[in-house]
């Protein structure tokens, strides 16, 4: 079987700060986090660079990260809670619905990255739907459009810190 699939994810903190600024424009948890999670599928299908691009033309079947990745992942995840708290004392985010949305932004990635840890979850005929389905609207720029996939991530983290710091 061959999930390219499960390790192209957009960088985390796009999708934390789009859910965080749903979350805060609405005002309620529940919406907040069914919000975060429907901008996350919204920013998927928007051409971005992720892990996939540097593995564009490869099947991931190994189901392990390489470095590069691991450190891309962990930078990325350190600038999402960065922001979050940096946030925290400067807009109104210490309430329910901000948090809500920024854990529904971050949530779809957690289903996908689920079979790096626990390998099996892929054949999980649940997930393999899922993955089906949301690669269908998944666009990960190839390598020649890297730069263009940053740009567009830099747009949404520009946008969600406009407007979570004009709150």
């Amino acid at each position: 079987m061959v999930i390219r699939y499960n390790i192209a994810v957009m960088y985390i903190t796009p999708h934390v700060l789009a859910g965080t600024a749903v979350g805060l424009a609405v005002g309620d948890p529940v919406l907040g986090f069914l919000g975060g999670m429907a901008s996350h599928y919204i920013l998927d299908a928007v051409p971005h660079t992720d892990s996939g691009t540097w593995h564009f033309y490869e099947s991931f079947t190994s189901h392990r990260v390489d470095t590069r990745d691991f450190a891309a992942g962990i930078i990325d995840l350190s600038l999402a809670i960065f922001g979050f708290v940096w946030l925290a004392g400067s807009a109104p985010l210490v309430a329910p619905a901000p948090i809500w949305g920024a854990l529904g932004g971050a949530a779809p990635d957690l289903l996908v990255l689920s079979s790096l840890f626990f390998p099996k979850t892929a054949n999980w005929p649940i997930l393999k739907t899922y993955y089906y389905y949301s690669e269908k609207f998944h666009y990960t720029a190839p390598p020649k459009l890297w730069f263009l996939g940053i740009v567009t991530q830099l747009l949404v983290v520009g946008g969600a810190l406009w407007y979570l710091l004009a709150s």
